[in-house]
Parts: C-alpha cells; sequence; structure tokens
C-alpha cells in the first residue's frame, strides 16, 4: 500500500483535504498495513474532524532519504508516533506500551521511526499480552509523521456512553497528562451538558465548549469515544481515537463524601484519591521510586508517584496500584481497567508517604479510597 517513497500521506492540512482512499474503506486490511492509531485517525477524517497533516510508514516499509528530505521541507521538528496493528482495538487498547517520539529534529527522522518499531518487542508489551490472555502473535509496527507543534493545552476525553464522558486536561504538552505526571483538571458530561468539574468555568476553545465538542465527535463515531486532542491557538486539533476498552466508573458524587465521613476510621487513616480502576484488594503497601527496585513483592499494594509504560510488568503483579499523581484516563489508569487491577490515582506526595508505613492497604478502585488497617 506504500508509495514507491515508502510512505502513504493520510491527509492535508489539519484535516482541510479528504481522507485518502483507503480511509473510505478502513478494516482489518489496512490495519494489518497502517496499524490501528492511522484507523483510528481515518475514523476522525470520515466524520470531519480536523487531524494533524499525517505520513504513514507501513508495516515493513522503508521510506527513501529523499521522501525523508522532503519532509524536512514540510516542517523542521515532527511527532514519531507508533501505530501498531495490535493498538487501538476494540478489545485492547495497549494504551502507552508503544513508543512514541516528540520534537523530533526532521534530520532524525529515521532514527526515530526505528526506535518506534523497535518497541513492539518489549517487555512491557509481553507482560501485557500475557496478563490480557492476548493469543501468541507477532506484533507489526507502522508508524505516524506529523509535524509537531507545541499545543496551548492538552486534553483526554472518555465515554460512558451517549452524551456521557469524562473529559481531562492540563496545560502545555500531553505526554504530561497520558504518562499520569500531573493531576488534571476535570470535568464530568451527560446529555444534560457540563454536571460537575475541578474549575469553576468549563474550558472553552475558540468560542465553543470543549467538553460539548467531545460528546458530539463521540456521537457522530458512534462508540463510547477514547479521545486525545491538543488546542493549537484557539483550534483544536484530534490527535486519536480508540474505542473504549473498559468501562468507566460512574462520576463521583457527593455520596462519596458522604461515606467517607461516616467512616470511623477516617482522618489519617482514610485517603482519596481518583477512582481510577474499579475493584478491592487488601494487601501491604510498598512504595517504589524505581521499576527495578528489588524490594518490590508481587501481590504488594504498588505505591509510586506516577508509572511510565516500563512499570507494566510490575502492575501486572500487584494486588493494586496507588499514584500520587494522575487522573482518570492517564495511560496507567486505562491498564489497569484492561488488567482488572484496582486503581487510585492522584492522592498527593504526602498522602502516598503515609500510605507507605507498611501496614495492609484496603483499596477500593471504584470509590477512590485507599484504608490504612
Amino acid at each position: 500500500m506504500s508509495g514507491a517513497d515508502g510512505l502513504v500521506r493520510l491527509t492535508g492540512d489539519l484535516g482541510t483535504a479528504g481522507p485518502a482512499g483507503y480511509a473510505e474503506d478502513a478494516g482489518d486490511r489496512d490495519r494489518s498495513v497502517l496499524g490501528g492509531k492511522a484507523m483510528g485517525l481515518a475514523a476522525l477524517l470520515r466524520v470531519g474532524a480536523a487531524i494533524p497533516d499525517t505520513w504513514v510508514v507501513p508495516v515493513g516499509a522503508d521510506p527513501t532519504s529523499a521522501a525523508l528530505s522532503k519532509l524536512a521541507a514540510v516542517a523542521p521538528r515532527w511527532a514519531v508516533r507508533s501505530s501498531a496493528t495490535v493498538e487501538d482495538g476494540t478489545g485492547l487498547s495497549y494504551a502507552g506500551l508503544f513508543r512514541s517520539e516528540l520534537d523530533v529534529p526532521a534530520t532524525e527522522l529515521a532514527e526515530a521511526i526505528a526506535a518506534v518499531r523497535a518497541s513492539a518487542h518489549s517487555g512491557r508489551v509481553a507482560a501485557y499480552r500475557e496478563r490480557t490472555t492476548v493469543e501468541a502473535g507477532h506484533v507489526e509496527m507502522a508508524v505516524l509523521l506529523q509535524p509537531f507543534r507545541p499545543p496551548v493545552r492538552s486534553g483526554l476525553w472518555l465515554g460512558r456512553g451517549p452524551g456521557r464522558g469524562r473529559l481531562e486536561w492540563t496545560e502545555g504538552s500531553g505526554e504530561t497528562l497520558v504518562s499520569g505526571a500531573v493531576t488534571p483538571a476535570w470535568e464530568e458530561w451527560t446529555p444534560e451538558g457540563r454536571t460537575a468539574g475541578s474549575e469553576r468555568a468549563a474550558w472553552e476553545s475558540g468560542g465553543q465548549s470543549v467538553g460539548a465538542a467531545c460528546a458530539k465527535l463521540q456521537k457522530a463515531l458512534g462508540v463510547p469515544a477514547d479521545l486525545e486532542f491538543a488546542q493549537l491557538d484557539e483550534k483544536l486539533v484530534w490527535l486519536q481515537f480508540r474505542p473504549m476498552t473498559a468501562a468507566l466508573g460512574e462520576a463521583p458524587d457527593e455520596r462519596v463524601d458522604r461515606r467517607l465521613a461516616e467512616r470511623p476510621d477516617g482522618g489519617d487513616q482514610l485517603v482519596r484519591g481518583i477512582a481510577a480502576s474499579g475493584g478491592l484488594a487488601t494487601a501491604r503497601g510498598l512504595r517504589l521510586r524505581d521499576v527495578d527496585d528489588p524490594r518490590w513483592e508481587p501481590g504488594a499494594v504498588l505505591l509510586t508517584e506516577h508509572t511510565d509504560p516500563d512499570w507494566v510488568p510490575l502492575m501486572a503483579e500487584a494486588a493494586a496500584l496507588v499514584t500520587a499523581e494522575g487522573g482518570m484516563l492517564c495511560h496507567a489508569a486505562i491498564v489497569a481497567r484492561e488488567l482488572g487491577v484496582p486503581c487510585v490515582t492522584g492522592v498527593g506526595a504526602a498522602a502516598l508517604a503515609r500510605l507507605a508505613s507498611g501496614r495492609p492497604l484496603a483499596v477500593d478502585g471504584s470509590a477512590g479510597t485507599v484504608a490504612v488497617l
């Protein structure tokens, strides 16, 4: 499917051009060549969403030096993103497990493409596939190339159903948001509109409500959607779409606060964060600052500031996961839901330190609470 130069052009400037021919007939055939993330972009194009100008390096293709030199004339710096054949499927997301490189100089595109391709065979991918009972098979990697522009603000949306979803965002790059390195601002949406949020006013871009734009796009896509996007100046640009793979818990409300207030072991014995992955677990908490810490014990509650994809093998062995930073939509939360591991994010550094006393912890991933027993 690749051209003579080893590249496929997906779209024109920010979605102003229509989808390439294959995008009208996206299916397993195209996924096996262009990968799941490219198929998500094709779906966004079909419903009229603006995406970045995108070139795809198909599975098995090698872009020519001349082709990469032409891209250098398009933009001086690039985002080089994974688009694995198994990525962003209806059953599993592989969220954050493959490598992507941002702000890559045009002169280093070949090296970045090779690094993204190599991530298909990492230990964290193997651990995820083993825990999620995926049949053995080879993971193939296509690669997306997009001109890089630093965003003003970055956002995530995860749908709960028609007109319903959670919006999270942070200033600047989305890397801190998806990695869970920050605890984001958030909004909850229902068909009646914005029902709750961490900020007094809803996020607006270009005179429109961003949450309403997400709900509208989700309706056009026809499924509860996991969306990643950025605000460039006043324009929203959609970077990724995948169908929701694991149910997001119901929106927290004041009833949770009442339950906590009624607990006899409140105060310092109870910590509240964000309900990121449902389920209950009781085990000793173990705080780690490094994924290679030899003190790790399978079956413990993993306590850490935030996780990156290299933590997936430990997450798969943990009774539960609790992080100081992060939201409900970061990669750690998505992967925890797919692994069936209870997860509470965003408890804060001070609370995480209290939980690391060595005493048993009761983690309620549905309520977003951690009790010291």
